[in-house]
């Protein structure tokens, strides 16, 4: 059939062919579309991911920079200087050895280090050190000066000044143990440092103790049970314990 010499069959082939062309287009367009919207969503996905990680990171981060700013103010309690006792006369001069910790942490395998006014090296070993402070004596003499071999637990009564100016004794080094086993460092000049590959505590890793078994412990350190006073006071066995020969 024909209308102004245009064969119908022909048009409606024409508008067929023009339909399946544009279906075509559509289809891929909206192919395009979907794998479009597929890359955005892969996209989306991944970078929330990444934000997700990130923040994961820096929580860790936050988490573990909290923990070592703890743990070296925990061990920064740690102290130690010369004082004078004026409880009683004639004075008694000797060193505080303090554990000053808020959270009643405690302290193992201590190790301090002083120069006394008569010259030479002496370190004062403690095996524990709970909360609180104590108290060893020097004494001067000749031909050489002594120390006590007890630290002493620092009682409320007693009037102790802090020699904050004396030239002739210090406190070179002070290292010790804390309750996870590492082992920390102070010196004068350089502060408090972390020990790599040092030793850990005598007895390895400490749990925390409560009040009681701090209080039980300082009376350990106090008043230990074992040889009578003269005994303790010859000389140890065993010097290497505290770094230096016992003084008489």
């Amino acid at each position: 059939m024909q209308i102004f010499d245009v064969d119908l069959g022909s048009v409606s082939d024409c508008v067929a062919a023009v339909a399946a062309v544009a279906g075509s287009v559509l289809s891929v367009w909206a192919l395009r579309f979907g794998l479009a919207a597929n890359r955005t969503a892969e996209q989306t996905r991944q970078d929330a991911k990444a934000a997700a990680d990130a923040a994961e990171a820096r929580e860790r981060d936050r988490d573990a920079a909290d923990a070592e700013r703890d743990r070296r103010l925990i061990a920064g309690s740690v102290a130690a200087w010369w004082a004078a006792d004026r409880s009683e006369e004639p004075l008694r001069y000797g060193v505080i050895i303090a554990n000053q910790s808020a959270a009643l942490s405690v302290f193992y395998d201590v190790d301090v280090h002083v120069t006394p006014p008569a010259g030479g090296k002496h370190v004062i070993h403690m095996n524990v050190l709970p909360p609180g402070q104590f108290f060893v004596q020097h004494r001067i003499g000749y031909p050489r000066s002594t120390w006590e071999r007890l630290p002493v637990p620092v009682r409320s009564t007693q009037i102790l000044d802090p020699l904050t100016v004396a030239g002739d004794r210090s406190v070179d080094l002070v290292e010790f143990s804390d309750g996870l086993g590492t082992r920390w460092r102070w010196r004068p000049r350089e502060g408090l440092s972390q020990e790599t590959g040092g030793r850990s505590g005598a007895s390895g890793t400490h749990g925390p103790l409560d009040v009681r078994d701090a209080e039980r412990v300082a009376v350990q350190v106090a008043y230990p049970a074992g040889p009578s006073r003269e005994a303790r006071e010859e000389v140890d066995p065993h010097p290497a314990a505290s770094g230096t020969q016992p003084e008489r």
